[in-house]
């Protein structure tokens, strides 16, 4: 398994380390507020390493990931790895105004207004399917959309899910794999899991 990046915390900032698939580093930066993913918990380490693979191995295989959902975006930090890694165009999607507000400024910090759009409403407000579709959410949040969120990856797609304790893992499975997606990866760290799923 891929080593979760180190974050680097200041008292105005946080900068996260990228590894970019052509071998060169970009740091993203988080500033401090009230959402969720500022890089303290294992689940946004989890997936940023997993983005990171993904970007890598679709580079080698000429499979691009060209756009992205990111449906509970929190403070936008999958959102801007993936357009660091070289996603074309992102949508973020929270359902919190103040939180989707701060997300824009950690956007704008990082000069990506022309590959993120961050979008305040529900998953059903979102039009089209994507090359990839993640979702940091709790096991609470995740099962009642579940068939909304499959609906959004593109055949052939990516769904990158986290937010899921170990002891979750199997219901978030079963429910998945039900819906007619396969498992491709299970990863876990300090009791916490991402999976990656394929429509």
């Amino acid at each position: 398994m891929k080593e979760t990046p180190v974050f680097e915390y200041y008292p105005d900032k946080v900068v996260i380390p990228i590894s970019l698939p052509d071998g060169t580093k970009r740091a993203i930066e988080i500033n401090p507020g009230w959402a969720f993913g500022k890089g303290f918990h294992t689940t946004t380490k989890l997936c940023i390493s997993r983005l990171e693979s993904l970007f890598s191995n679709r580079q080698t295989s000429g499979n691009a990931i060209d756009n992205m959902l990111d449906v509970g975006c929190g403070s936008g930090v999958l959102s801007l790895c993936a357009a660091a890694l070289g996603a074309k165009m992102v949508t973020g999607l929270d359902i919190d105004n103040i939180i989707v507000n701060e997300a824009c400024e950690n956007v704008s910090i990082n000069g990506f207004e022309s590959e993120i759009k961050i979008v305040l409403g529900s998953i059903d407000d979102i039009q089209g399917s994507f090359d990839l579709v993640t979702a940091n959410i709790l096991i609470g949040s995740m099962l009642p959309i579940s068939a909304t969120l499959k609906k959004k990856v593109k055949p052939g797609g990516i769904l990158l899910l986290s937010g899921i304790k170990d002891s979750e893992s199997s219901i978030v499975i079963e429910r998945f794999t039900g819906l007619g997606l396969s498992l491709l990866e299970e990863h876990t760290e300090k009791q916490w899991v991402a999976l990656l799923l394929r429509a």
